[in-house]
């Protein structure tokens, strides 16, 4: 669970060049989900957002991961307390093959669409993707049964609040989601895992 917190670190703190894309109004947005007055959504909200952008890129795709990213949040005292984030990375690929494409949502819209597929990468198997109808809890359920557990609260200073990542387990196939926060001291990086398929706690390796 250690080397998967580091991973996330790594994720939700990675930014690249964003260029903004119009993809609709508001209200068109708010016709499949509500985007609450901050402008957050889940990441299962997110992933609904972005997958017609995916499948505008290659009607094959298919889901690999989606986390938030630690941008633009950094004034905020309660971040992702609902379950919630502003900022999202979504990450689809194509089985079989090496094709992979980013999805970047803000504040309820999408804001860079990014192909990033780089030529002579090993293809993704199929047992890496995820499928939507497969993701039966979302982030704020689960964030309510890790904050029940007690052994993960906000960050402070740094990475405030709680994370969010929803990834594919090679091993045991399993889609898991991690509510990532910090110990309660505030000395290192916790995550709570579940399968997102099940609710179920997933106890740490």
């Amino acid at each position: 669970m250690k080397k998967i917190v580091f991973v996330v670190l790594l994720l939700i703190i990675s930014i690249g060049a964003v260029e903004k894309v119009y993809v609709g109004s508001k209200e068109s947005t708010e016709g499949r989900f509500k985007v609450d007055e901050q402008q957050e959504l889940s990441i299962k909200q997110a992933i609904e957002l972005a997958y017609p952008a995916a499948l505008e890129w290659d009607e094959n795709a298919q889901l690999l991961d989606a986390v938030n990213i630690d941008l633009d949040d950094k004034a905020e005292k309660s971040i992702g307390s609902n379950g919630k984030r502003k900022y999202w990375n979504i990450n689809f690929g194509v089985p079989d093959t090496h094709m992979n494409f980013l999805v970047t949502i803000y504040k309820g819209e999408i804001e860079e669409k990014k192909d990033l597929t780089v030529d002579g990468n090993s293809p993704y198997p199929k047992k890496d993707f995820i499928a939507l109808e497969d993701i039966k809890y979302d982030s704020p359920e689960l964030l309510k049964k890790a904050l029940k557990m007690g052994n993960v609260y906000p960050g402070k200073d740094w990475a405030k609040g709680y994370s969010f990542m929803l990834i594919k387990n090679r091993e045991t196939n399993i889609i898991m989601m991690l509510v990532v926060g910090w110990n309660s001291d505030g000395a290192e990086m916790k995550a709570a895992g579940f399968n997102a398929s099940t609710g179920e706690y997933i106890k740490p390796d």
